[in-house]
């Protein structure tokens, strides 16, 4: 049988000195040079050392010849050199480097016969036929790595889940999506703050300092865009369908996602919704529309102009109009119309019969439907001076504060929430009841879900109160009370209502500031 190449553990072996092969051990070349067979016939060969894995052996001649037809076996501690009596070998280096695979096994009969009989370029031939080999061993290690890297993938996928409300991760993804993206926009590359939760869940999940999991990946998949069809109809079946008639939605409720339900009716309905949802988001960023009507006449439409060209008040929303009985000369700002903006006489209780103007008005938005394209509806006076990304972190699920006047019912599903802002009524030691806590109309912070609820049902809000002779804002919220739209209260810096600081961070609205001049004053004390 040939004998084979084999290679030691990992080691470097280097030799400058002739080497006779008569037998004669000039130099250690390593440990010990074996003499060879003086008769004819290849020597003896010495048991073989088991193989260290992944272990390459590179030869390179230095000489004219390393090896001759005897063979050669790198074995245990030792090299061994057999070869015919009074053949010699000039210098040569042998090089034991790390690579990804195991290290090949080379048989004597492998080698070019005709090469080696005729003395030259055998250290080549024995490079090639172990570089082949090598190759080879490469390949198929190559292989079973991509199917470790693929089991590993899978692995991982079998691990991937969204962040639970109730985990730090979540409350790190909602801080980023909330405030982190606002203030350092830089740590999220490739995010704004309109991205999706996964999508920063996702970033931070890469970040060995979070506990973030990696969110699942659901493919060829896409989340109906607001206000389209699909949309419309998930929301439907969110708010009224399931209630209704829970038996065609098997498996949700009122609280399952509206990605639940769109997946639902792709797989019901193709052509209602023709792609599955992707992944249920566990929080989604604030989002807000804001209106104001405005009279031409007078100072509201400077005012109006001045907040626009600083993107402040209603124009730092996501998106805005205005409301007026004329046209406006405002560029890029939306102007809807009503008839008339003019409101004459008192209430009983002093303030301005509106709800007529302010009925119409909303009719309007709702005409205009982009309200639906997002959370909350927020309705200003021109004289606010509202800061908007202050008070999307007050309406954060979660995050909302507790109601210190809990109405006396429960909020019926579906019908949404709204926010009282005036409690003066706690001067008078009483409490929720008679109309209080009242939303005075400076701002009017409105679910959209509520404001739904509101356009299905205005015909019996105007049946059941003498609406025509009320403020909007008084009208509007005994209606959402009748609806039993879940309630808030959030006291604002109105000084129709108590005052307070353009300086007091507590309020996330100040009212009035009538004039350019005190409303920037204001504005700038409140986000500086």
């Amino acid at each position: 049988r040939a004998p084979v190449v084999q290679l030691p553990p990992p080691r470097i072996l280097v030799w400058t000195s002739k080497v006779s092969m008569s037998g004669t051990q000039h130099e250690p070349l390593a440990q010990e040079v074996a003499s060879a067979d003086e008769e004819e016939g290849i020597g003896r060969s010495p048991p073989a050392a088991t193989l260290a894995p992944r272990r390459r052996v590179l030869l390179s001649a230095l000489g004219s010849a390393l090896l001759l037809s005897a063979g050669v076996t790198l074995g245990g501690r030792h090299l061994h050199i057999h070869g015919r009596s009074g053949a010699s070998n000039t210098a040569a280096l042998v090089q034991l480097e790390t690579v990804t695979s195991p290290a090949p096994t080379v048989h004597r009969d492998d080698i070019d016969h005709h090469q080696i009989s005729h003395g030259h370029g055998t250290s080549k031939a024995v490079e090639k036929v172990v570089d082949d080999s090598t190759k080879k061993a490469g390949a198929k290690e190559k292989g079973a790595d991509k199917a470790v890297a693929n089991a590993a993938a899978d692995k991982k996928e079998e691990d991937c889940r969204m962040a639970a409300t109730d985990d730090a991760c979540y409350k790190n993804v909602v801080w980023a999506m909330t405030q982190g993206i606002k203030k350092h926009p830089e740590w999220y590359k490739g995010l704004t703050a309109k991205s999706l939760f996964e999508d920063f869940q996702r970033h931070l999940s890469s970040d060995e300092n979070t506990t973030c999991p990696r969110p699942c990946t659901v493919h060829d998949c896409e989340t109906a865009a607001a206000g389209s069809h699909c949309w419309e109809n998930a929301q439907w079946a969110m708010t009224t369908g399931v209630k209704e008639h829970p038996e065609w939605y098997k498996g949700l409720s009122n609280k399952s996602a509206m990605e639940d339900f769109q997946t639902h009716l792709y797989k019901s309905n193709k052509t209602i919704c023709p792609k599955r949802a992707c992944n249920p988001q566990p929080f989604k960023a604030i989002s807000f529309f804001c209106w104001a009507v405005v009279r031409p006449e007078g100072y509201e439409l400077g005012l109006v102009k001045a907040q626009l060209e600083k993107k402040a008040g209603i124009f730092a929303c996501d998106d805005y109009a205005l409301v007026s009985d004329k046209a406006l000369d405002i560029d890029g700002v939306k102007v809807l119309r009503i008839s008339s903006t003019s409101v004459g006489g008192y209430t009983d209780a002093g303030t301005s019969p509106n709800a007529p103007v302010f009925v119409e008005a909303w009719n309007q938005i709702k005409v205009d439907g982009r309200y639906k394209a997002h959370d909350w509806v927020i309705k200003c006076d021109p004289d606010t001076v509202l800061i908007a990304d202050r008070l999307k972190l007050k309406l954060v699920p979660g995050s909302q504060p507790s109601n210190p006047y809990p109405p006396p019912f429960k909020a019926a599903p579906g019908a949404g929430q709204w926010v009282t802002n005036c409690d003066k009524m706690a001067g008078w030691g009483a409490g929720w009841g008679h109309g209080w806590p009242m939303m005075y109309g400076s701002v009017e912070i409105i679910s959209r879900e509520a404001i739904d609820n509101y356009f299905a049902n205005e015909d019996l809000c105007k049946n059941s109160f003498a609406w025509q002779g009320m403020g909007e804002d008084a009208f509007m919220g005994l209606c959402l009370r009748k609806l039993k739209a879940g309630e808030l209260f959030m006291k604002q810096g109105d000084g129709v209502c108590g005052g307070g600081m353009c300086t007091d961070a507590s309020y996330q609205a100040y009212h009035p500031r009538k004039d350019i001049t005190s409303w920037m004053q204001c504005w700038s004390q409140a986000t500086r």
